[in-house]
């Protein structure tokens, strides 16, 4: 166990047995955490599936509460399901025909920021389908948002990385995080848009963006279902095989990025302690000398 992991889940509100049985998980992560590799390596594995962000956004919006919007979801899988039994397809955000590492380009734009690859359609899957495939689903602030609702229905999984890596990737993409904004999250979670509406801070209101997905999968999420960006790497991917039952997988050679050197020119002091000073459920989950050493190999 890692410094600042918690060691048994806490109660949850709304924790119990989902409703789903066939192999269907819901990824939900920090944005930048490593989510989409979650997703390139669970679709290597035999038998599973994995879509990324297949759902669009003007769908879930259509969604007038949570209810709905974990409804709109079941459907949503079973028709992906059938889809991919029948047709050999399936929707996924995808770039250039593929489930892609890194869904953010490396280059950034004349504004110094990195934009974000990929467009929604379908892939076609090499081979045929058993019915009880497995099916992985990808999606960062909405499976979020809803996971009261979903851990009702589905095996939920969360994916988290080292918060000071976090802020220093959020500082270099053109993304809602960085203006300190969710907008799947605000849909479902009134209490989060209200309190970013009334934070004129940027730094400040990512701060707030982060520490709520760290509650949400704190409160939520089995924490044998939580998986740490630099547990995934130093394993192999073996940490995601094990939560998808599959302990037996081959590992691959993956790369710890949190010293990347798109972040130089990032002010990591500032974003350290930031963190440091409000504190937040990030503890739950990683110590702060582990943020201070991200911040280390930053200067470096």
């Amino acid at each position: 166990m890692m410094p600042g992991h918690r060691t048994t889940p806490i109660s949850r509100v709304g924790a119990g047995t989902p409703q789903h049985t066939s192999r269907t998980w819901l990824l939900t992560g920090i944005p930048r955490s490593g989510s989409s590799l979650c997703c390139r390596l669970a679709d290597k594995l035999p038998g599973v599936v994995a879509a990324s962000e297949p759902i669009r956004r003007d769908l879930s919006s259509s969604a007038a509460d949570a209810e709905s919007a974990c409804t709109l979801i079941e459907r949503f899988v079973e028709r992906t399901r059938a889809r991919a039994i029948a047709e050999g397809i399936v929707p996924t955000v995808h770039v250039d025909g593929r489930l892609d590492d890194d869904r953010v380009a490396g280059e950034a734009g004349g504004d110094g920021l990195r934009r974000r690859r990929g467009e929604q359609g379908e892939i076609a899957l090499a081979g045929e389908l058993a019915p009880g495939f497995g099916l992985l689903i990808k999606h960062n602030a909405l499976f979020a948002a809803l996971l009261p609702h979903l851990t009702q229905r589905f095996d939920c999984l969360a994916i988290v990385r080292n918060p000071l890596a976090v802020l220093a990737s959020w500082q270099t993409v053109d993304l809602p995080v960085a203006r300190g904004r969710i907008p799947a999250g605000e849909q479902f979670d009134d209490r989060l848009r209200t309190t970013l509406d009334a934070e004129p801070d940027l730094l400040r209101r990512q701060v707030v963006v982060l520490d709520w997905f760290f509650l949400r999968y704190d409160a939520y999420v089995d924490v044998r279902k939580v998986i740490r960006y630099e547990d995934l790497i130093d394993t192999g991917g073996r940490v995601l095989y094990q939560a998808l039952g599959d302990a037996e997988a081959r590992p691959e050679l993956l790369v710890n990025r949190n010293d990347n050197v798109a972040y130089d020119a990032v002010d990591v002091d500032r974003l350290l302690q930031a963190l440091l000073e409000r504190g937040g459920a990030w503890s739950a989950f990683y110590a702060a000398s582990e943020l201070t050493a991200v911040a280390e190999a930053l200067s470096r």
